[in-house]
């Protein structure tokens, strides 16, 4: 199997009601699309992950015109899970084109940036997944950042992490703190966040329980 990754522009009219739930800082963001399948009626459904104040995040959706349903679950540290039901925005239409005409499927679609959306593409081979990409329709604009064999589960966890844990963590792999033997300390990881040692040291065991999770 392969995978190719790419960026895409966000076009104008991809849930424009919610667009301050998927990039602010301060509101709830949506970290990655878990699960999104169209139905027979032409409708699709949505799991996301999700972290900030729920009921911020209830009203956003709301004054989303194409919502049809939707719940918001929590799970007691802040983050919690997204389920909408909803018609499709004509944008979302066109990015979602090679799963109908392509024997691929997407394994992850995140928000990385306020104008930019990253979408990890699963295929048999290489041209299977470049004919896919060719059908999102021109007016909107991609730009491939990798094309490689696919490594089943690596883009999913950081769907699972805050913007802060997520930055611990990379500070944490980028000081040694997971090698052997260990070569950073709590204290040290701290220092560079600018926070206390007992606080990092609640967000490592957060992070870590999530990760055995994942890979259970």
């Amino acid at each position: 199997m392969r995978s190719i990754t790419f960026t895409i522009t966000r076009p104008d009219g991809f849930y424009p009601a919610v667009h301050e739930l998927l990039v602010s800082e301060s509101a709830p963001v949506r970290k990655s699309i878990l699960h999104l399948n169209t139905l027979d009626d032409g409708t699709m459904v949505m799991l996301a992950h999700v972290h900030g104040n729920p009921d911020r995040t209830r009203r956003l959706i709301e004054q989303n015109p194409d919502v049809i349903d939707y719940s918001v679950s929590e799970e007691g540290d802040g983050t919690g899970l997204m389920y909408v039901h909803s018609h499709f925005p004509e944008p979302i239409r066109g990015i979602l084109r090679p799963l109908d005409e392509h024997e691929v499927f997407f394994e992850s679609i995140e928000y990385i940036s306020e104008e930019e959306i990253r979408v990890t593409m699963i295929g048999e081979t290489n041209e299977v997944l470049q004919r896919a990409l060719a059908a999102i329709p021109e007016e909107i604009n991609i730009s491939v950042e990798r094309i490689g064999v696919y490594s089943p589960g690596t883009s999913d966890l950081t769907g699972l992490l805050t913007d802060r844990q997520q930055e611990i963590l990379d500070i944490a792999m980028e000081l040694g703190y997971y090698e052997n033997p260990r070569r950073a300390t709590h204290g040290e990881i701290a220092e560079r966040v600018g926070i206390d040692a007992s606080t990092v040291s609640e967000h490592m065991r957060k992070i870590e329980a999530r990760a055995f999770a994942f890979l259970a």
